[in-house]
This record gives structure tokens, sequence and C-alpha cells, in this order.
């Protein structure tokens, strides 16, 4: 069994190197198909980052009545606490929500001196409620449209929110589709290259393949070589596409170099990718590339020598 292995581990190392420039164009080929799957993980990774650090900062505004009392406005709080769908509130006084108003505006005089103008505090108390869950901001919204205390409440800002995390929720999820297509065909893509690769070798020692059946070679025998010569395929392919990934991410994950083409991409959650998963797995991540690759090769082997056993 050892000599059996060994021999055809030699043989199909011979195919890889014999083969020239049909095994680089077909290690380019799976190269090519595995950075763009590595790419489109870490894009969706950080997508996934992205959402999740909006999601973290979107909360929706209670705008209480101006002459509600403060200890009336602490009871709206606490019957608003009671909500199942409510993880925590803010509160903002009056006092707090004109310091912020002006904090915000002051560049802008002329607001500065309406208020001034108007001298009392034109502004309520706000309560900032955060939900467990972003789908749970609608529920929140309509049981204080419909709740005892609504006539003292002005206004709830949910609608706003809702666009913003619906319309991320929709662009992450086209995202994922197109990266999921775009694996997949790249991958058929590989397969076709190394099955033509591969076909190329096996009809050049078709003659050898012939006299071995003809003195009772077994099929595994027979196949293992072209196994072999896909394995070195796929192990060169993910040698070269794991640094040539982590060069690429580390490119478009410097914010000065990628806001200046793209001034909306999500540099930083790129970063965090490389940092809090990329190196921190390196070693699962060469495996898996590693073992995707293999199988590319090796898939596209026993296809291709299958027909030429039947023969």
């Amino acid at each position: 069994m050892l000599c059996k292995v060994t021999r055809t581990f030699k043989a199909g190392a011979q195919n890889f190197f014999r083969n020239g420039w049909l095994s680089i164009a077909t290690v380019g080929v799976i190269v090519i198909a595995l950075f763009i799957v590595n790419v489109q993980i870490a894009i969706m990774f950080a997508n996934n980052l992205l959402l999740n650090a909006v999601e973290d900062r979107v909360n929706i505004s209670v705008y209480v009545n101006t002459d509600v009392q403060e200890d009336e406005v602490m009871k709206l709080r606490h019957e608003i606490e009671q909500y199942p769908e409510v993880e925590n509130i803010e509160y903002i006084s009056r006092k707090q929500a004109l310091a912020d108003f002006k904090e915000r505006s002051k560049n802008n005089e002329t607001i500065l001196k309406s208020i001034e103008e108007v001298g009392s505090n034109p502004l309520g108390a706000v309560l900032n409620v955060k939900a467990h869950n972003p789908d749970q901001y609608e529920t929140i919204a309509s049981k204080i449209d419909q709740s005892s205390f609504s006539e003292k409440v002005s206004g709830v800002n949910y609608l706003k929110y809702r666009d913003i995390i619906d319309n991320l929720n929709k662009e992450i999820k086209a995202n994922q589709k197109g990266a999921i297509i775009l694996a997949v065909t790249l991958s058929f893509i590989a397969i076709l290259i190394t099955f033509n690769s591969i076909r190329t070798t096996i009809y050049s020692h078709r003659q050898e393949i012939e006299i071995m059946k003809l003195i009772g070679a077994s099929n595994n025998y027979i196949r293992l070589p072209f196994i072999w010569e896909g394995v070195f395929y796929g192990i060169t392919a993910a040698m070269i596409s794991v640094p040539l990934t982590y060069l690429y991410l580390q490119f478009i994950g410097n914010e000065e170099v990628t806001n200046s083409i793209l001034p909306l991409s999500n540099a930083r959650f790129i970063k965090i990718f490389l940092t809090e998963y990329f190196m921190k797995n390196l070693v699962l991540v060469v495996l898996f590339q590693c073992t995707f690759g293999v199988f590319l090769g090796v898939f596209s082997s026993i296809i291709t020598i299958r027909k030429h056993l039947k023969a």
C-alpha cells in the first residue's frame, strides 16, 4: 500500500511539473476562484459588522410635550420600560435637550438668536428607547401610539430609522447573493479548466494507461497519479491565494487609500476582519483554502479519469 501511494505520488508530481504552462494556467484559475471567494467572505463579514454597528447606534426617540412635568416623564419612562421589547431607555431632560441642540447648532447664528428671543426652553424631555432587536421598534412605536399617555407625547421618530435599517439590510442581502453567485460561477469555471488540464495529461498518457490495464493494474492505481495531480493544483493555488488575499485586504482596509477611491467603503470593518478573524485563525483559513482547492482539483480529476477507465 505504501509503495503504491509513493509511486503514484511521484507520478502525479511528474505530471504536474511536466505540464508546464498548462499547470500554471490551471493553478492561476483556481487561485482567482479562491481569491474572489476569500474577498467576498471578507466583504460579507465587514457588511455584517457594519449592520451591527448601525443597529447598535439606532434607537427611537420619544419626544415629550413641553408642559409635562419631570415626575410625569419618569412615570412615562417606567411604563415604556415594562414593554418586553425594550432593552433600556436613556432619559434626556429639557435642560439637557436644549444644551445638546445649541451644541449642534453652534455654527448657525440664526437659530441661536431665535432661541434667545423665545426666552423660555422650547424643547421637551426626550426618551431614547433601545430595543433588543431592530425589528421590534415598530411594535414599540405602535404601543406608544396606542397607550394611555400618547397625548403627552409629541412624536416618535421611528420611520426615519426604519428606512435606514431596511435599506442597509436590502443592500447587504443583495451583495451576499451576488457574492454567492460569483463564487459558484468561478468554482465551476475552475473545475472546467482543471478538468481540461488533466484530460490533456491523460490523453498524453493514454498508451501507458492501456498497457497498465492490459497487465492487470487496478483502477485505483491508474487513477491515483491524476488525483495527486489535482491535489497539487489545489494546494499550490491555496498557498498563493492566502497571502494574495491578505495583501489585497490590507490595501482596501487602508482608510486613507480606500476612502479616496470609495468614500462610502467599509474599510474599517475589513481591517477588523483581518485582525479579529483572518490573522487569529490563519491556520484554519489555510486549511479551508487547501481543502477547497484540493476539492476543485480532485473532483475534476475523478470525473476526467472515470471516462478513460471505462473505455
